[in-house]
């Protein structure tokens, strides 16, 4: 999956490609979340980062 910075995004939001940080995080955690096996990225810090704290939220939802 690789929805970082595409044109779809852009238009859907009409983010310019300077902002679109925040709107191709989202699309690529959704992507994740929903099975995605592999993910193409700009920015693998800020994913690898939201992944993160998803899981550590979801752990602490489930009491572990």
């Amino acid at each position: 999956m690789s929805p970082s910075r595409k044109s779809f995004l852009r238009e859907l939001t009409g983010t310019g490609l300077p902002g679109i940080g925040p709107v191709s995080l989202a699309a690529e955690l959704y992507a994740a979340l929903n099975g995605a096996d592999y993910l193409r990225t700009h920015d693998v810090d800020a994913i690898r980062d939201a992944l993160t704290v998803f899981k550590a939220l979801e752990a602490a939802k489930a009491g572990v």
